[in-house]
């Protein structure tokens, strides 16, 4: 019994340590007026600008996406389980049961992705990309029951028809492709189904033991993909710079705040959220590989980024009131309404909120 009481402390510990990270990296925006929805909303801002890096850097390393994505999750892998280490836990066969269907999903939408993204323009790989909140509201709504303001997805749309613009907009002699755009679709599925898994499986799981577990799993799902382009280990420096910078950034970073986010924000709101990367990633193209910036392109970033303004505005107008008209229902009838927790760490299950006493 001792020995159980000690553990579940240990645990309890690990995981004060791990969630509160982002507090002791920013003590300054992490002060007790500052909320966990507010460190939501900041951790989808960081992560939206780091995702839409990705295209453009894994293009400047110069080498098969299949193997950029092999060493980015085999190098997060050891970077997230260190960290792990160093808070006194390790992964357990019952944290890799509980994230397989993840790690799985996250290895081959990574692979995809960036043999999509050689093969294919910057606009053109981000943009189906943006395609994913298409299915992740719905399945959102469908499987967790989470909330979603009709109205404000009507800035949703918006926001992808500048991104559309950005794409058609773009110079004729770029280096879309077929094969580019195949791989670009398939990545977007497989997304999908990574922040759906992500939202029904983690459960109980931190973020740094879910991202401990889930890497090594994504890096093994990606390993017969490398072998099979061969040269594994054939990377050039410039290969490996951008492998380590995306790893750093994306690998650790921004899949780290994803997941943190998702204990305050929907997966929906997050995944509308990134509609927007698409005409980030043009910025980047712009600024990084030199790629053209025409007047469309530049009318459709202001589309696009108006249009996620509009809906989160719209949004939360929409949250906020159904909490306002919840907390009237309390009042005049003494009881809580039966509602389901959007962000409950067990999926689908419903709890009823009980007024204290008075």
């Amino acid at each position: 019994m001792r020995a159980a009481e000690a553990g579940g402390r240990e645990r309890s510990r690990g995981e004060a340590f791990a969630d509160g990270f982002p507090r002791r990296l920013f003590p300054r925006i992490s002060s007790p007026s500052v909320g966990p929805r507010t460190l939501g909303v900041l951790a989808v801002v960081g992560l939206v600008i780091a995702f839409s890096l990705s295209s453009t850097l894994v293009k400047r390393a110069e080498t098969p996406g299949v193997l950029v994505a092999f060493w980015r999750m085999s190098v997060v892998s050891v970077v997230w389980n260190l960290y792990l280490r160093s808070t006194g836990r390790r992964v357990t066969w019952r944290h890799v049961r509980q994230a397989f269907v993840p790690g799985v999903f996250f290895g081959l939408n990574l692979a995809a992705f960036f043999s999509g993204a050689t093969h294919n323009s910057v606009a053109n790989a981000a943009l189906i990309g943006s395609l994913s909140p298409f299915l992740i509201v719905p399945l959102g709504a469908v499987l967790f029951q989470e909330y979603i303001n009709l109205r404000a997805l009507v800035f949703a749309l918006v926001a992808f028809g500048g991104a559309v613009i950005v794409l058609f907009s773009a110079p004729p002699n770029g280096d879309a492709s077929l094969r580019g755009n195949a791989f670009g679709v398939l990545a977007m599925l497989l997304w999908t189904g990574y922040v759906v898994s992500t939202r029904h499986f983690r459960r109980d799981m931190d973020v740094a033991t879910f991202m401990a577990t889930v890497s090594p799993i994504a890096a093994v799902s990606v390993l017969p993909l490398a072998l099979a382009n061969g040269d594994v280990f054939g990377m050039s420096v410039t290969g490996w710079t951008y492998t380590l910078l995306l790893t750093f950034l994306t690998g650790v970073a921004a899949h780290g705040m994803l997941v943190f986010a998702q204990k305050s924000i929907q997966i929906g709101t997050i995944g509308i959220a990134q509609v927007v990367q698409p005409a980030m990633a043009v910025v980047w193209s712009f600024l990084l590989l030199g790629e053209i910036l025409v007047g469309g392109q530049m009318l459709g970033i202001a589309i696009s980024m108006s249009g996620l303004l509009a809906f989160l505005v719209v949004h939360e107008h929409g949250a906020r009131a159904r909490r306002v008209r919840e907390a009237a229902a309390v009042l005049e009838t003494g009881e809580a309404p039966v509602v389901v927790e959007a962000v409950s760490e067990q999926p689908r299950a419903v709890t009823a909120r009980h007024p204290g006493p008075p």
